[in-house]
């Protein structure tokens, strides 16, 4: 039961969150190196508003993790890997509840 992934609730983020800094070894993680546009970006590390996705409990702690396909994903994620989970407590106060 410790190691399973189970799904509690669905949010929407209601305002723009930023996980980690945009000059952080996390940006060049989660951006294309051949991409030299949106290395200038300053929207990487930023959840951007309107991103949905859902509140999972794994290893007995909560995190976010989004749903595929949405617009704003390559800002926050690896381009070669969408599926992430992030602390619940670095997303406080940017999200709703959607669903139960």
């Amino acid at each position: 039961m410790l190691l399973k992934e189970k799904k509690l609730y669905k949010i929407e983020f209601i305002k723009s969150c930023r996980i980690y800094e945009s000059n952080s070894l996390m940006r060049f993680r989660n951006s294309s190196m051949l991409d030299i546009n949106n290395l200038k970006s300053d929207q990487y590390g930023i959840i951007p508003k309107g991103v949905k996705g859902w509140v999972l409990k794994k290893w007995g702690k909560l995190y976010f993790s989004p749903d595929e396909d949405q617009e704003g994903l390559e800002y926050f994620t690896p381009s070669e890997q969408p599926h992430i989970l992030i602390s619940l407590t670095k997303i406080e106060h940017h999200y709703k509840k959607i669903t139960s």
